[in-house]
């Protein structure tokens, strides 16, 4: 029987979903029973067959002018007729599958392929949710591509797994940029001085060093003023230590291409990894003649794409101002979440050799995960404007220009403050490269 490319795809759909259930320990319905059967008897029957034809093949006379006729052996020919029928049986369950309509519809793959694999380590629940959702990676005709092709997800049960996608790689480092501003603007702070404490400790060290900090170790890299007593707040070092604990569970997705047969051929590898790894994290409380205080100390090192982007041979990164960690997280957030927004979009757009960076604010407010909202939208746009001019009076991002369009103060008279933020472009000369990352920041 031979399949076309959609038949073969319907094939393999039901068989990935035979794997996908029986990994989590789901029940099959009657006609994957029957496939699954089909196919083993078909695979069973095969091998026997070969094996048998094999030995009776080899025990065969090799002798000159031998020629006489040998009738094939009884049991020999009773497994290659089992094989006959196991193969009439698949063949017949095959035609009656693409025969039948389609039970979900089957979408056109996602233009990137990826190859997914998992890191060397990984701890997984044994909860029926963590279950599904390894048995949802290894079902690839289990996954679709939503509409707008932006993300691709898959299903099984009440588990739902989406995997956001870029254009590129399919994942990138810009979810973890998502992730991170997601958190709020001290989130963001904690994670750079992270970054910049072990840099400043350990310039030439392996990315699995580990180096134990406190949470006032943070907040004065940070160059936050202390108590008139000695010491920070018990809120602000609470802060921290749930800011470290939080960084430690999100993961980088990152992707390596393998070339083959002189560049005809592309393997694109995902795998999965941490922005730090953190080994301890505690909390305590002391007594003495000032009163309580608290103390988060913790022990971590940076993850091993982090490292890379920093450190590694093909390190890129972009020289920022420290004032970026100085800014308040509350009154001058939109400061600190554009700002290292802004710096990502210059590191990553470096190979592209251009003196000007350019982009839309949309995009720029989509990376640092801030909405526009219902209400209130020319405040709104106020607030984002003034942020943008103090990141380039503080020289945080130098040259920074938000253009709007030549029709602007008609769209602000129309209350159209919506189309004037989406027509609205964001420009700033290339930044600066080099050690220490973050400069100035004590």
């Amino acid at each position: 029987m031979e399949l076309t490319k959609d038949e073969i795809d319907r094939l393999e759909w039901m068989l990935g979903t035979i794997e996908a259930k029986r990994l989590v320990g789901e029940p099959l319905s009657a006609s994957e029973t029957a496939f699954a059967t089909a196919l083993h008897d078909l695979t069973e029957a095969e091998q026997a067959a070969r094996d048998t034809f094999g030995t009776f093949y080899a025990g065969l006379p090799t002798a000159e002018g031998g020629g006489e006729q040998l009738a094939l052996p009884l049991d020999v020919a009773a497994r290659i007729n089992r094989w006959i029928e196991a193969r009439r049986t698949w063949d017949t369950l095959v035609g009656e599958l693409l025969r039948a309509p389609l039970p979900i519809p089957v979408e056109e793959p996602s233009r990137t392929r990826l190859r997914a694999s998992l890191p060397d380590v990984l701890r997984i629940p044994t909860a029926l949710p963590a279950r599904e959702t390894l048995a949802l990676l290894f079902s690839p005709r289990s996954w679709t591509t939503m509409a707008n092709g932006e993300a691709i997800s898959a299903q099984s049960g009440e588990t739902r797994v989406r995997l956001e996608c870029d254009e590129i790689t399919g994942l990138g480092p810009e979810q973890a940029i998502h992730q991170i501003a997601k958190h709020g603007a001290s989130f963001a702070q904690t994670f750079f001085a992270l970054i910049g404490l072990w840099l400043e400790r350990n310039p030439n060290a392996s990315p699995e060093t580990y180096m134990t900090v406190s949470a006032s170790d943070v907040l004065r890299y940070q160059n936050r003023k202390e108590t008139p007593k000695g010491g920070y707040h018990t809120g602000d070092i609470a802060a921290k230590g749930r800011d470290i604990y939080l960084l430690s569970r999100i993961t980088i997705p990152s992707a390596s291409v393998l070339t083959f047969d002189g560049g005809r051929r592309q393997t694109r590898t995902l795998s999965i990894g941490r922005l730090l790894s953190l080994e301890s994290l505690e909390f305590a409380e002391t007594q003495n003649d000032e009163g309580t205080q608290s103390i988060v100390r913790f022990r971590y090192h940076l993850g091993r794409e982090v490292h890379g982007w920093l450190v590694g041979e093909g390190a890129q990164y972009t020289q920022i101002s420290g004032k970026l960690l100085t800014y308040h997280p509350v009154r001058q957030k939109y400061q600190i979440l554009l700002g290292f927004c802004l710096a990502y979009y210059d590191r990553v757009n470096r190979k592209y050799n251009q003196t000007e960076r350019r982009l839309r604010l949309p995009a720029l407010l989509s990376l640092a995960s801030l909405e526009v909202p219902d209400k209130r939208i020319a405040e709104f746009f106020s607030t984002i404007e003034d942020a943008l001019e103090d990141l380039s009076r503080d020289g945080v991002i130098p040259g920074l220009k938000l253009q709007k369009p030549a029709n602007w103060t008609e769209l602000l008279a129309k209350r159209n403050t919506r189309a004037l933020i989406a027509q609205s472009v964001i420009s700033y000369p290339s930044l600066p490269t080099g050690k220490p990352m973050l400069t100035d920041a004590v």
